[in-house]
């Protein structure tokens, strides 16, 4: 079995020989596995700058958010309610802003409509990503229309959390 770099990706070149054994296939797909990581992980070492909003009345999420992303060295501020968080945006500044379908005082649409409203037409938008208790039917057009970008479902899973923040962190950087 051979394996061949191509554009910093290892593709499995099919063998000219007899077939290898399970052994050997194993240890290609053990090598394949750790490349991917590793690459993971090199894009992730890249957003180690960046700075997370996250709005979220549950304290136990939040929680979990701000020590997964203080692993991998990015910052974040966390907020309980929506007024909170618009009045941190008409000043402060963020890369990512993750925030929750459903607060106390507003929904998540209405602060990613505001947000988007208060800033002013030539400064760019942060992504943001909602955090919802379930997956509505006609979820993309909600997204859509509110400026949302993408949304996990939680209780937040480590794995989606990573996929947002490979996702977004180049652009929470444009």
């Amino acid at each position: 079995m051979e394996i061949k770099g191509q554009d910093g990706c290892y593709l499995y070149m099919r063998p000219q020989e007899e077939e290898k054994s399970i052994e050997e296939y194993g240890s290609c797909l053990k090598m394949l596995k750790e490349n991917a990581a590793n690459r993971e992980e090199q894009i992730l070492s890249i957003a180690n700058d960046m700075k997370v909003l996250i709005i979220e009345d549950n304290i136990a999420c939040q929680k979990l958010i701000t020590a997964y992303l203080k692993t991998l060295g990015i910052k974040s501020i966390s907020m309980r309610s929506g007024e909170e968080a618009i009045e941190y945006m008409r000043s402060g500044v963020c890369d990512l802003v993750l925030v929750d379908q459903i607060l106390p005082d507003m929904e998540g649409v209405e602060i990613a409509k505001t947000i988007r409203k208060q800033r002013n037409l030539d400064e760019q938008f942060p992504p943001i990503v909602m955090m919802v208790s379930y997956e509505a039917p006609d979820m993309e057009k909600i997204l859509e229309e509110s400026g949302i970008l993408d949304y996990m479902i939680k209780p937040i899973d480590i794995k989606q959390l990573k996929r947002i923040i490979l996702a977004y962190q180049r652009e929470g950087k444009a």
